[in-house]
């Protein structure tokens, strides 16, 4: 026992000898203010008579507490709650800049996507195009070949004949059949034109014209006083195309008034001829400054024409005004500003049909 006491004297002097046993304890731990009352509360303080080495003393737990603990101020809680949310500020802030680098990232993103969206569609409508227009040239390339193989067969056996009309070709004669009349006529036979002008330029589209009388602003008894006497000339058989009456119409010529100067100016071109002088009586021509009434003439007008071509001999009617009529609507595309002249589209309408007759009526290239 004695043994034991001596070696633990010994191990206390050793512990004494190290200065680190004289150090005061650091202060570890700061308590806010809920808990200060413990260094003055009677339930957490003690009272020590002597010290742990037993020599006297005079000291309360409260004195070892404040060793070991440190009662934070004020200031210090402020500091701390500043600091917290100084903290906070910079965290938000912190995560305010990330998300404005996230949306501003996603803006570029969604930039780019719309780019890359939009140059597809472009490169799309593109192809479209492209595809567009190699159709295009393939139509317009069959179109050329198809008009090439016509155009040689026109050059062969001429022109498709029009509706209603039969042609019998024979050594030197073609039979023409048209409104239940037959025509026997020569190939090549000289052919006339008597017009106003609405045919002017014909001679461009019909070369091969014997002659054409083109007389601007005329009417049917002027052509018959003035113009009619030219074909006294005329020898052996022939063929003159009339296409005059418009300016009739909207002088207020009534249809049977007009379709009587007609048929003088018929009779007095085929008067004293020997051999036939076929005459081919055009329709007049609707145009778009006709209003209700000489509409209404026009019509009846054409439709005594055709009667009175059908019971007089060597006579033909041509209904060359259907060609500028669509479900009984004018064409306005075929005439020029004013409504009244033909512009040069409608002269190659109205000159191709003319062409095609003539072909079809005698061979007339």
């Amino acid at each position: 026992m004695s043994s034991n006491k001596k070696g633990g004297d010994e191990r206390f002097l050793r512990v004494q000898k190290d200065p680190r046993f004289w150090e005061m304890p650091e202060r570890e731990r700061k308590i806010d203010k809920r808990f200060q009352s413990m260094f003055h509360d009677k339930r957490f303080t003690e009272k020590y008579t002597v010290n742990k080495r037993g020599r006297p003393i005079n000291q309360t737990s409260t004195e070892d507490l404040k060793h070991f603990y440190n009662v934070s101020s004020s200031e210090d809680e402020d500091d701390d709650e500043e600091g917290v949310k100084s903290k906070k500020k910079k965290e938000v802030k912190e995560e305010l800049v990330k998300v404005e680098i996230e949306v501003k990232v996603e803006k570029e993103v969604k930039v780019k996507v719309e780019k890359e969206v939009k140059v597809e569609i472009e490169v799309k409508e593109e192809l479209v195009k492209v595809e567009i227009e190699v159709k295009v040239e393939k139509e317009v390339k069959v179109k050329v070949e198809k008009e090439v193989k016509e155009s040689k067969d026109v050059k062969a056996e001429g022109p498709p004949s029009e509706r209603g009309v039969r042609v019998i070709e024979e050594d030197e004669l073609v039979r023409y059949t048209a409104a239940e009349k037959t025509f026997a006529v020569r190939k090549g036979l000289p052919v006339y034109l008597l017009a106003a002008s609405i045919c002017q330029g014909v001679e461009e589209q019909i070369p091969h014209l014997t002659a054409a009388y083109v007389h601007p602003d005329t009417f049917l008894a002027r052509s018959l006083e003035q113009h009619a006497w030219k074909f006294d000339r005329v020898t052996g058989e022939a063929l003159v195309v009339v296409h005059i009456g418009t300016d009739d119409v909207a002088s207020g010529l009534s249809p049977a008034a007009i379709v009587g100067q007609m048929e003088a100016l018929i009779d007095r071109i085929q008067h004293g001829h020997a051999e036939p002088l076929y005459v081919a009586v055009c329709s007049i021509l609707p145009r778009l400054v006709d209003n209700q009434r000489t509409m209404g003439t026009v019509r009846d007008t054409n439709r005594r024409f055709h009667e009175l071509c059908r019971r007089k001999k060597d006579t033909i009617h041509l209904p060359t005004g259907k060609l500028f009529l669509h479900h009984r609507q004018i064409i306005q595309n075929y005439f020029t500003g004013d409504g009244v002249h033909l512009n040069v589209e409608g002269k190659k309408v109205l000159f191709n049909y003319l062409k095609t007759f003539l072909w079809h009526f005698c061979k007339h290239s």
